[in-house]
């Protein structure tokens, strides 16, 4: 199975342990062929993910390495590695990647990503990622293999997440090498990856007995009995190293025995043996590459290993298999061949001589963090000085925005603090900045370290903030009520604010609309804090629930229109200005202020706040009839909140998502966000949540003509038992009444509907939301027509597209037009309700409402029309990401700017830009100026 390397030797005099020959590789045919199946499909534009795990030693390198020897040639292989001295290394892994791909991008450059690795944002690195492979792609198929994936940084794992995760027909083949597959330290939404059912899933045993018959006989050593193998099968329950290393140290008299066997010797020491044959300048220069990393420059080495001719020295550790030649572009790098010989040297290195390495790497590093990290490691005692430097660090980049460096930071000061008060201050720090980076499991890591730390007012309000984010809201009431609570003199103003903050957040949760303007207040009256807040949000938020809402607008007359939102003042507040102007009605000014609240949160602000904006984009999107762009922001919205452990916000993003799949008739996609939504409200106990997701699903039966699940679905909503209403209740937010009502105007139980529908016009009156009004005038067209009241249905009707017609274009606009032409074609008007529903079906084709066209078209054939696609146009035929990706070529894009645009690979744009000329019957981009009109 394991690939041995080396030849007989003597160290010292003595005879080095017996080495297998370096081509032979024993067992894991099965996994092989499985692994070069899954390469194959690759290759075809399937792309794939194998995940192999099993214990240190049980031979993972060695299988990757045989795999690619074997079934790669000819493929683009970039290969890395997760660091034990790296883990906090923002994006460490990305940047052995890097210098492997033959095109990269300017953002991704090792110059340009080193420079501002601390701030960068993982979805924007994971962008550029996903377009260094796709361009790669061009050459050939490209295999991404990472080894010890389990010691990768958090930064680079939430980028790869990103680009894997938007992978659609690209030839590429993901290997991912761990020793855990559930090990926590990972983030949620790779774990998403790893055990899919779509991923490929190798758990390595130890070595069958046949195999290890083979590895006896490549040593070359006396013949043993084939029980004595079978008892040395059993011993070592199969695992090739240790396997190994008894058949190298126990002679053969032993081994075929009755005597017990002995534990192997630890590798390490054979990895020792071997280092100590090398001479002093080889030696050197393998032990201070250990404390630099799996990886290093060559010069780097020397330099701390004091070696004066490096090349030299690494001919000979190259002979004796300590190090070997890493792929580099310029300059020279050294790698170990696999992770266990370099932490066999590191480990091997005396205390003394460690520090003394560390030491010399942190003297010659001109990456400020890179040195005291080094002098962290080479610290022997606490170093109150040290920790100075990284408090100060750790400052400074939480003021940058970089929160996952300010926690790295934080946790390496708490390691040497001197003072037992200042270390437990600094780890719960490390916990708000890890909740502030989005590295929400990382951050989970400490929590028991921090609820066994001495109940103080920051320890609860960070154990609030946790809770908080994962769901747990009565522990985070209770939590962050204590913090209040128990404030004293001494209490600093910004824990007070955060937790008032943090308060109002989980009020605006609930829907508990008095308690947000409460706790936003409370929190606003104290000095202001230097990093982003959401307590103006939950101010202007709370105010427009509580029927506020000129005064809630009022609040946020601070900022500017638009312009740069690079601080706190140019951003708080500007997340809320949208989702007010969104159920005021004004489409266009909220989808302006949105971007821009998703774009600046994400750039260093708070990540709930970015998924919020992101999640109520796509639902103004929704409304505005931009579908396809509700769908693209919807699914990127669920995905970032699911790879960055968002829970309180996935029941919202999941609902929005669900609302254009269900208009469009995709009701196993509108179905399943749908469920997720109500899964996730049903775990937080939020009626809110629970509102919007019990929408979606009202949707979907809408869509489905399923009026009496739609009622079932929505009039629980109804019981005066709810708790808080004022968010159920206030127009323009959750769109239930609108809905309700038509469902039981159809099913005749029209006095219900009545009852549903008066609270709604009366709130779209009283708001002056001329959206909310046009719906209630739809609503209400549809249950005078119930009545028999024409000329009241027909009043009702035109004053929905009158309002229609005085604002921006909508989704409600073609609803209504297929409304009152249907009601015009039972009244026996058909002259007038072709107009309309011929209105109702240009909007609807352009939209692919499939399942509002067919009633439209039914209507029409009922006026004795034939409905044919104006101008030819095939628009039907095509996919929404075909469609998506037409219209911006038709603009005049490049393949891979749309990819850029789209976040996807050029590689999945040239494979939609194929179908969708196809379909058409083109040939090229010509043809789509005269196949797609401006609007389709």
């Amino acid at each position: 199975m394991v690939a041995y390397a080396g030849s007989g030797c003597k160290w010292g005099g003595a005879e080095l342990p017996r080495q297998t020959p370096d081509s032979l590789f024993l067992g894991r045919q099965e996994e092989l062929s499985r692994m070069t199946g899954r390469l194959e499909a690759a290759a075809r534009g399937a792309p794939q993910v194998v995940l192999v795990d099993g214990p240190a030693g049980i031979g993972k390198t060695s299988l990757a390495r045989r795999f690619l020897s074997d079934a790669a040639a000819g493929y683009c292989v970039v290969r890395a590695s997760g660091e034990e001295l790296e883990t906090e290394l923002a994006y460490g892994l990305v940047a052995q990647l890097v210098p492997q791909l033959p095109d990269v991008p300017e953002g991704l450059s090792e110059p340009s990503l080193g420079t501002r690795a601390a701030t960068a944002d993982p979805i924007a690195v994971g962008a550029l990622l996903l377009e260094a492979l796709g361009q790669a792609q061009s050459r050939a198929p490209v295999v991404v293999l990472i080894d010890d994936v389990h010691w990768a940084d958090t930064p680079s794992l939430h980028a790869l997440t990103f680009a894997l995760r938007r992978l659609r027909r690209d030839r590429l083949l993901a290997v991912l090498l761990t020793r855990d597959a559930h090990d926590p330290r990972m983030p949620h939404g790779l774990h998403r990856i790893l055990h899919d059912d779509t991923t490929l899933k190798l758990t390595l045993k130890g070595l069958a007995l046949q195999d290890i018959v083979a590895l006896h006989a490549a040593t070359g050593a006396s013949a043993l009995p084939r029980w004595a193998i079978a008892r040395l099968r059993e011993h070592t329950h199969g695992n090739p190293l240790h396997t190994k290393a008894l058949l190298q140290q126990v002679p053969a008299d032993v081994l075929g025995g009755h005597t017990v066997l002995p534990a192997p010797r630890r590798y390490e020491r054979l990895v020792s043996a071997r280092l100590a044959h090398c001479g002093a300048a080889a030696r050197h220069l393998v032990e201070a590459a250990s404390v630099l990393g799996m990886s290093c420059a060559l010069h780097q080495a020397a330099q701390v290993g004091a070696v004066p001719d490096p090349m030299g020295a690494l001919t000979e550790a190259m002979t004796y298999d300590l190090l070997e030649e890493a792929p580099a572009d310029a300059v020279l790098r050294v790698a170990f061949p696999h992770p266990l010989l370099r932490a066999a040297v590191y480990r091997g290195l005396g205390p003394a001589e460690r520090s003394r390495l560390h030491h010399r790497a942190a003297a010659c590093s001109e990456d400020r963090y890179a040195a005291l990290q080094h002098r962290v490691h080479a610290a022997v005692a606490p170093d109150g000085e040290l920790t100075d430097e990284l408090i100060r660090l750790a400052t400074e980049e939480a003021e940058k925005g970089a929160w996952a460096a300010a926690a790295a930071a934080a946790i390496a000061a708490a390691r040497v603090s001197p003072q037992g008060d200042l270390r437990e201050r600094w780890l719960i720090q490390a916990v708000e900045y890890r909740l502030l980076a989005g590295d929400v499991s990382q951050a989970a890591e400490l929590e028991q370290t921090v609820r066994d730390m001495a109940p103080d007012v920051e320890q609860q309000y960070v154990l609030g903030h946790l809770a908080l984010t994962t769901g747990r809201l009565e522990e985070a009431r209770r939590r962050l009520a204590a913090c209040w609570e128990s404030c004293d003199a001494a209490t600093g103003a910004e824990t007070l604010r955060k937790a008032a903050e943090q308060m109002a957040w989980l009020c605006l949760i609930q829907g508990d609309a008095p308690n947000i303007v409460k706790w936003a207040r409370l929190g606003l009256e104290l000095p202001q804090g230097s990093r982003s807040s959401f307590l103006q949000d939950s101010l202007a938020i709370g105010l427009a629930l509580s029927g506020r809402y000129e005064e809630g607008i009022g609040s946020l007359a601070h900022l500017p229109r638009s312009g740069p939102r690079q601080t706190p003042g140019q951003q708080d507040g500007l997340l809320a200005r949208g989702m007010l102007q969104l159920w005021n009605g004004q489409l266009p000014e909220a989808r302006r202020d949105l971007r821009e609240a998703f774009a600046a949160h994400r750039r260093g602000g708070l990540p709930y706040a970015a998924l919020v904006a992101l999640g109520f984009l796509t639902d103004t999107e929704y409304r505005s009839g931009l579908w396809d762009e509700a769908v693209a922001n919807g699914t990127q919205a669920v995905s970032l909140a699911e790879d960055t452990d968002q829970i309180s916000i996935l029941a919202v993003v999941h609902a929005f998502t669900a609302f254009p799949l269900a208009g469009r008739g995709d009701y196993e996609a509108a179905e399943a966000h749908a469920r997720a939504a109500t899964q996730h409200a049903r775990t937080l106990a939020d009626v809110n949540d629970g509102a919007f997701a019990a929408t979606a699903l009202a949707l979907v039966h809408t869509a489905r003509g399923d009026d009496e699940r739609t009622v079932a679905e929505l009039s629980p909503f109804l019981s005066e038992k709810i708790a808080h209403r004022s968010g159920l209740e206030e127009v323009g937010i959750v769109p239930w009444r609108p809905l309700l009502s038509e469902a039981l105007t159809r099913l005749g139980r029209t006095e219900e509907a009545l009852d549903v529908l008066i609270p709604y016009e009366n709130g779209a009156t009283a708001r002056g939301r001329w959206l909310e009004q046009a719906t209630a005038a739809r609503c209400r067209g549809l249950l005078e027509e119930s009545y028999g009241h024409r000329e009241a249905a027909d009043r009702a009707f035109r004053q929905g597209l009158r309002l229609c017609g005085q604002g921006t274009p909508c989704w409600e606009e073609a609803l209504l037009h297929l409304s009152y032409g249907t009601f015009l074609r039972r009244t026996g008007r058909r002259r007038k309700a072709v107009a309309e529903l011929e209105a109702a079906h240009q909007k609807l084709l352009r939209l692919r409402a499939t399942p509002y066209l067919e009633r439209c078209t039914r209507e029409l054939a009922a006026c004795g029309r034939v409905t044919a696609r104006p101008g030819g146009v095939r628009h039907a035929e095509l996919t929404a990401q075909e469609l998506t990706v037409a219209r911006l070529a038709r603009r005049g894009m490049s393949n891979r700017e749309i990819a850029r645009e789209l976040v996807l690979s050029v590689k999945t744009i040239e494979y939609h830009l194929g179908n969708a000329y196809a379909k058409l019957g083109i040939s090229s981009r010509m043809g789509l100026i005269a196949k797609l009109d401006e609007e389709g």
